[in-house]
């Protein structure tokens, strides 16, 4: 007796005839549509697309570079020194036979603002009752002069050179004057601005002397101290330490 439910063993195999039978039809069928089927047409390559070359890079523009200084020399001279574009040195004479040349420091609007001179003379003179100078270094410099050389036998104990701003108030505003300096002059009623160097005495400075007997006729009189100062603080004043500090004794 078979449990109700249960299959018989024809129909439990029925359905696998099914599929089987299914399968085969599938499989003739394809086969019969691979015969049919139409050749495709043959497909021409596709034309070389056209390349543009390669655009060369713009070269960078070059920022247009700042003149450069220029070292002003004189064959009769040793000694050399450096001026910004633009600026030029005048010959102001001088005694060949001894070598004492003086020679101006011109800017560019046609100002001269140093003097340099080689084989300084004739120094000298009396204060009597003029007023007395109080000089103020407002600024100081350090420097390397090529060839310099100090004096032995100089009569004021000297320092190394340097690039000093001396201010000195007066009766009106205040003096000033800057200069190369090896040395530190007394409070008196004048002072000067050399050096002193083993081939004698030399200035390269806004004025050679300074003094209080008339202030007003000079062209380094300041309305003030603080303003005399504020000098220091310009473009200016940046350029003539540079010229300065660019002497050289050395052939």
């Amino acid at each position: 007796m078979r449990a109700a439910g249960a299959l018989s063993r024809a129909q439990r195999h029925a359905p696998i005839r099914t599929v089987v039978a299914g399968v085969a039809a599938i499989l003739v069928a394809s086969a019969a549509l691979v015969g049919c089927s139409v050749q495709p047409e043959p497909v021409d390559p596709p034309a070389p697309t056209a390349t543009t070359p390669p655009t060369a890079a713009p070269e960078p523009t070059q920022e247009p570079s700042e003149p450069s200084w220029e070292r002003f020399e004189d064959p009769r001279l040793p000694h050399s020194f450096e001026i910004p574009p633009g600026w030029t040195v005048v010959d102001l004479g001088g005694d060949a036979e001894i070598r004492a040349f003086q020679f101006g420091v011109v800017n560019a609007a046609g100002e001269q603002l140093l003097t340099f001179a080689s084989r300084v003379q004739g120094l000298g003179g009396a204060c009597r009752d003029l007023p007395e100078l109080s000089i103020e270094e407002a600024d100081t410099r350090s420097v390397e002069l090529p060839g310099y050389v100090a004096a032995t036998d100089s009569p004021a104990p000297l320092v190394a050179p340097r690039v000093v701003y001396r201010v000195s108030e007066v009766n009106g505003g205040a003096l000033a004057s800057l200069s190369l300096s090896d040395d530190t002059p007394p409070e008196a009623c004048m002072y000067y601005n050399l050096l002193h160097t083993e081939g004698g005495l030399a200035m390269f400075a806004t004025q050679l002397q300074v003094d209080s007997f008339d202030p007003a006729a000079s062209p380094w009189l300041f309305g003030s101290v603080e303003e005399a100062r504020e000098y220091a603080n310009t473009a200016e004043y940046e350029q003539l330490v540079r010229v300065l500090s660019s002497l050289s004794f050395a052939e």
